[in-house]
């Protein structure tokens, strides 16, 4: 993992070798940073690698016991006096024991792993989302730019008419009220682009105060493959969730088996050694010799009430485990009706303001040039602006949220 980390941070930095005050960067490149930079995400890794590394622990077996004991008034033997007693002695679990723990560790560690790929997802949308909307920005401001100018011609065909007698001074303020909304409009865009690029920023833990979109980016119609027999299935199978679910029943399965083996014997071996100090009255054979006592343990489990209400915790686990993950299918399944069908409707609405602005448009022309002419239509023509703009408006809102609802679909199907 921390290779494949490296080669994604060097991609990344010969993706940004602009200076960081005037970064011009690509989805794809900010994808790439999020899952190199984001420390939400780093800090998951490095609880994945720790978990990891604790597997190793499991087939470890218990510490071995050790005491020594010097007696105050030494016991006399046959042999002679007891100088010294030392005992150690080790105790070994019931076969398999250490490989259901082992495998209760490697269980947890995959949640560890299904949690990073889930957040992978969540950041994934995130970045999208907020660089739909810088797309969504930049467009919206250029589109009102373009409607200055726009004005700024009907101001001074306004103006002119006005110097031959006519036109009226209502009709040129009326457009410089209506420029300066624009201009007012303009600069709120500009802070919801800042407050876009510092939720980019958070991100991928970076901090570009300069953003620019890479040239090659522009808001466009997203196309969608979409199969919900397919999705539904991947989903159950592979999601990280679903995957996360799994591997928590898994762990219960291996606890069980940890719990079984927890309630069989036990066997130790030990021994037992005592200093033996010679005799002064007499002279035996075998004057002080040493005491050496090999020893086998057994440890039974006679109460057993624990290890019954762990199976039964354990069974009511796993039935929650269950439902939960079924629910969890339908929940997203559910979400990606709704997300395809909303597709389907900005994919309508985006038609409807296509025919609407090339209408509007010819309407437009028209009055423009009878204005020339009669002054009677200035409120007409100031009406179908209003509405050329808002239908302009609508189609690029239109992009956005089927940007957006491919986003979530992908959140749910992209792993």
């Amino acid at each position: 993992m921390n290779i494949k980390q490296n080669i994604i941070v060097l991609v990344v930095l010969l993706i940004g070798v602009q200076k960081q005050d005037c970064f011009a960067q690509s989805l794809d490149s900010l994808l790439a940073l999020a899952t190199a930079q984001n420390p939400k995400l780093r800090a998951l890794e490095k609880r994945y690698e720790a978990a990891v590394i604790q597997t190793k622990n499991a087939r470890q077996l218990d510490q071995p016991t050790i005491g020594v004991g010097i007696p105050i008034l030494q016991p006399e033997t046959r042999l002679g006096p007891q100088i010294l007693m030392v005992s150690a002695s080790q105790m070994f679990p019931w076969f398999g024991a250490l490989d259901a723990e082992e495998d209760v560790l490697i269980s947890m560690s995959k949640q560890e792993y299904e949690k990073i790929s889930a957040l992978k997802l969540d950041l994934f949308y995130r970045v999208k989302i907020n660089y739909y909307e810088l797309l969504y920005l930049y467009e919206t401001q250029d589109l009102l730019e373009e409607e200055i100018k726009l004005l700024k011609s009907l101001e001074t065909l306004s103006l002119i008419k006005m110097e031959t007698g006519q036109g009226a001074m209502t009709d040129v303020l009326r457009i410089q009220m209506k420029m300066e909304t624009i201009k007012n409009d303009i600069m709120q865009i500009k802070n919801d682009e800042a407050m876009a690029i510092a939720r980019i920023n958070e991100i991928t833990n970076q901090s570009i105060t300069n953003f620019e979109i890479s040239s090659e980016d522009t808001l466009t119609l997203p196309e969608l493959y979409f199969d919900l027999a397919l999705f539904q299935e991947r989903i159950e199978k592979h999601h990280p969730l679903a995957k996360l679910l799994q591997a928590q029943t898994e762990a219960s399965e291996n606890r069980l088996i940890v719990n079984k083996t927890s309630n069989s014997p036990s066997i130790g071996i030990g021994l037992d050694y005592a200093l033996v100090g010679q005799r002064t009255d007499a002279n035996p054979a075998g004057n002080g010799r040493d005491i050496f006592i090999p020893k086998v343990m057994l440890r039974i489990p006679i109460y057993r009430n624990t290890y019954h209400n762990t199976r039964k915790v354990e069974a009511l686990n796993q039935e929650v485990l269950a439902y939960e993950k079924t629910a969890l299918v339908n929940q997203l399944t559910s979400e990606l009706a709704v997300f395809k069908s909303t597709y389907e409707n900005t994919l309508l609405s985006f038609e409807v303001s296509n025919k609407q602005i090339a209408i509007a448009k010819q309407a437009f022309e028209i009055l423009k040039a009878n204005y020339t002419a009669d002054h009677s239509v200035f409120d007409d023509l100031i009406s179908l602006e209003q509405e050329l703009l808002l239908f302009k408006k609508q189609k690029i809102i239109s992009m956005l949220r089927a940007h957006i609802a491919v986003a979530n679909i992908e959140r749910l199907t992209n792993f």
